[in-house]
């Protein structure tokens, strides 16, 4: 993780207590509300926000950036306490490539959510953070709608839900946080109305709050100003995380689990007024069983759908529904139930067994083109790029390197109505991925680990 890989960097300039500018405006974000995508790389300049990054004594955490043209990168890492000069550090990609930048040659202070400003594009940004213990990746985030849905979040016993809300920005924003459990809406009076200060954040330990909730689901509403959420799911060791989505009648999410090992599960939220139908339609390297589930999702109440009895190892699936609903799918190796004992029944944290878990969010569009930044940075672990087809024709691929091996270029055929799992071998020379297809897909990568298994969401060329 600590390595650089497919860079050519001019320069890595830190700079410890300088005055943080104030970011530019982003491109895309009109601030009228959610999108029907939350991170697409736009042709031109933009900022892109990640909430859950850390760099400590125990973590460390790596920006991914993929680009299809040459460009300047600042990255911006503000301090939780308001009014603290930021750590900055600027990059430059002379070659259309990838970056992978350790966030601790920058700085090492825990918790540090960062954003970075792009001066041109196509680009996307990705984050992943590792320990000897867990592995967990995000999409960053390029929209900043006034409202996010953050399904997926559970308070049972062996998991840890906690709720990050990032104000990147000069502004003050006042924030309220609903919930809505199996039990229905959940009273969350503490969350209402909070302040986040400029250029800061707060972590909301949902598990002192609403404890013991099999299912929770989170939105996030900006009544001043803007934040960006992430919700992260921990359990013995390993944890997920992803961000908020908007919701969609239509969602694909092209690696659910990688093999029987996992557990796959779908988190469904309505939040509109009326029950909405949803279709799920799943999908692996033999075909298609569509209708595999058809499930009601009632107003404020999740909806789990358990797919570990609808195939055998990876899959990826397809939700159709009457109505917008958010969505995001979860792959847990629970054993938790299995956990070596001490002499007084408490778990032995010596030899604690794995207890790995993954998440992502979907893409409610297919596309032709995608970037996938850090596909290959996990060295320690193995790393597998997921191509969904929910079409009828078949898909030919090619698949661009980024990074000082640019030149690799591969050709991949996708059958309709099936999901390709390509396996990537670790290449420090590689940093990245540009994807292009001849039929819209759906795409997304997994890398897996001893100490945690983890799934990040493509990034969509276009808008």
């Amino acid at each position: 993780m600590k390595r650089i890989l497919g860079l050519i960097i001019v320069g890595v300039v830190v700079l410890g207590a300088v005055a943080l500018p104030e970011p530019p405006p982003v491109a895309g974000p009109d601030f009228v509300g959610p999108q029907e995508r939350e991170s697409v790389a736009a042709a031109t300049a933009s900022v892109w926000y990640c909430p859950w990054v850390a760099s400590g004594a125990l973590r460390d955490s790596t920006v991914m950036i993929a680009t299809k043209v040459p460009l300047a990168a600042e990255i911006t890492l503000p301090q939780q306490i308001a009014d603290e000069d930021a750590d900055l550090a600027t990059v430059s990609v002379v070659e259309p490539g990838a970056m992978v930048v350790p966030v601790g040659e920058i700085v090492r202070r825990g918790d540090t959510p960062l954003f970075i400003e792009l001066s041109d594009g196509p680009a996307s940004v990705a984050v992943v953070e590792s320990s000897t213990q867990l592995l967990t990746g995000d999409t960053c985030v390029a929209r900043i709608p006034k409202v996010w849905e953050l399904p997926g979040g559970t308070t049972r016993e062996g998991r840890t839900l906690t709720l990050r809300l990032f104000n990147p920005f000069p502004e003050l924003a006042k924030v309220s946080v609903s919930g809505a459990s199996e039990s229905g809406e959940t009273g969350l009076i503490d969350l209402q109305n909070l302040d986040v200060a400029a250029r800061t954040w707060q972590d909301v330990n949902l598990n002192s709050l609403v404890p013991l909730l099999d299912d929770l689901a989170l939105t996030v509403t900006s009544s001043e100003g803007f934040v960006i959420p992430s919700l992260v799911v921990a359990g013995l060791t390993d944890e997920a995380s992803w961000p908020g989505v908007a919701p969609s009648a239509n969602w694909e999410f092209p690696v659910a689990t990688v093999s029987a090992q996992y557990a796959p599960s779908l988190m469904l939220t309505n939040s509109g007024n009326a029950p909405v139908n949803a279709v799920v339609d799943v999908y692996t390297s033999e075909g298609a069983t569509i209708s595999a589930r058809e499930v009601v999702v009632d107003p404020s109440v999740p909806r789990r759908v358990d797919l570990s009895d609808l195939a055998d190892g990876a899959m990826g699936v397809r939700v159709r529904a009457s109505a917008p609903l958010a969505a995001v799918v979860l792959a847990e190796e629970s054993v938790a139930a299995q956990q070596p004992t001490d002499e007084e029944g408490l778990i032995d944290e010596d030899t604690i067994l794995g207890d790995r878990i993954a998440g992502t969010i979907g893409v409610s569009v297919p596309a032709t083109e995608w970037l996938l930044p850090g596909l290959q940075a996990v060295a320690e672990g193995s790393s597998s790029l997921w191509i969904l087809n929910t079409g009828t024709e078949s898909a030919t691929i090619t698949l661009q390197a980024l990074g000082s091996s640019a030149t690799a270029v591969s050709k991949q055929s996708v059958p309709p109505g099936t999901v390709l799992g390509v396996p990537l071998g670790f290449d420090e020379a590689i940093g990245g991925y540009q994807l292009e297809s001849s039929v819209p897909v759906s795409v997304a990568w997994s890398a897996e680990a001893t100490t945690g298994l983890m799934f990040v969401s493509g990034t969509v060329v276009g808008g």
